[in-house]
């Protein structure tokens, strides 16, 4: 329980709207892009140290070792049916909404799945 309020409650930024935050760092649709939005959005509680670093999806910040993880999570060609995607837009995730479904975050991450989920 105390993890999910401290994931529920932590500050995630407030850049919904304009796509991974520092600027894409990648092309539309690669794992780069994907992986800059998900430092940005959920590393804070699945980094290391972090209040769900104990959980299977646990970020390093190294983009080929954090693929293995993020992998295991999506259906590729398929973001519906993607854990990642569904826990993001809080379905089942003990830290709530962390993007809303149609948001520019959300879409990067969902295009990078619907494109096959490519390293």
């Amino acid at each position: 329980m105390v993890m999910a309020l401290a994931c529920g409650g932590f500050e995630r930024g407030k850049h919904e709207g304009g796509g991974a935050a520092g600027g894409d760092s990648g092309a539309a649709g690669s794992f780069a892009s994907a992986h800059a939005v998900l430092m940005s959005r959920c590393n804070g509680c699945h980094g290391p140290g972090g209040p769900a670093s104990g959980t299977p999806f646990t970020l390093t910040g190294d983009a080929a070792t954090d693929f293995a993880t993020v992998e295991a999570l999506v259906t590729p060609g398929d973001p519906a049916a993607s854990l990642l995607l569904q826990k993001a837009s809080g379905q089942g995730h003990g830290g709530g909404t962390v993007m809303t479904q149609g948001s520019a975050d959300y879409n990067t991450i969902a295009d990078w799945i619907a494109g096959g989920a490519q390293p």
